[in-house]
């Protein structure tokens, strides 16, 4: 594994322009991949959107990048939170520095994240409740951990929307975990929407669907107030 790298952005812009700035989508991708993998969704997704795509801090022997190492352990996977914590640093000022100078303070800002790249979205809310208005958790796992104790930074994210999806067939990160993070969410009072499909470690049809349908809803709500 090399040494962490800058955070390059892939962009897509909103094919439906408005008269000030755009909201914004973030995406985070999963472990071995780059900010390409998911940027396709964006064809999908609200036409108001402008879409950035974050490429993870660290090179992979293997290919790809990474938020954080992760290797196998007696109970399952396991991350250095170590180097988690730095990455969420670096992601973070990252963001910051998006939103000054696009001119986007105050906006709608959601964050995807899928698989690992999901954890480094919840780690991001509860770093940046100001700044993020809501998360889509696809097909990852959270600890407890990562939990916050702060009082003032569960009050800050309680309401916040999160979508949390995952698939029943999931090979690399089971059900029962899943369960698992969505208990933790619950215990963080975010206004969760949890949804299983029949799939793999994956986005299918059906989540792809139901990810267009939230969105589309935090957007309406954003402009009605509400």
């Amino acid at each position: 594994m090399s040494e962490p790298t800058p955070l390059h952005t892939a962009v897509r812009e909103p094919r439906i322009a408005g008269s000030g700035p755009p909201p914004l989508l973030v995406m985070l991708h999963g472990y071995g991949s780059d900010e390409a993998d998911l940027l396709g969704l964006a064809d999908f997704l609200d036409p108001r959107l402008r879409v950035l795509s974050f490429r993870a801090p660290i090179p992979l022997d293997m290919g790809g990048y990474a938020w954080f190492p992760l290797e196998i352990a007696g109970a399952g996977l396991a991350g250095d939170y170590d180097q988690a914590e730095r990455s969420l640093a670096q992601l973070a000022g990252h963001l910051d520095a998006v939103l000054h100078e696009q001119g986007h303070g105050g906006g709608e800002t959601l964050v995807l994240g899928f698989s690992q790249g999901g954890a480094m979205a919840l780690e991001l809310l509860l770093a940046r409740p100001q700044a993020v208005t809501g998360v889509a958790f696809l097909s990852g796992l959270w600890v407890k951990q990562r939990m916050p104790g702060d009082p003032d930074v569960r009050a800050a994210v309680k309401g916040k929307p999160v979508l949390h999806t995952h698939g029943t067939g999931d090979p690399l990160i089971p059900l029962a975990d899943a369960r698992a993070t969505r208990g933790l969410l619950e215990e963080l009072e975010v206004d969760l929407s949890y949804r299983e499909y029949a799939m793999g470690h994956q986005i299918d049809e059906d989540c792809l669907r139901d990810l267009i349908e939230w969105i589309g809803a935090r957007l309406e709500a954003s402009v009605s107030g509400g």
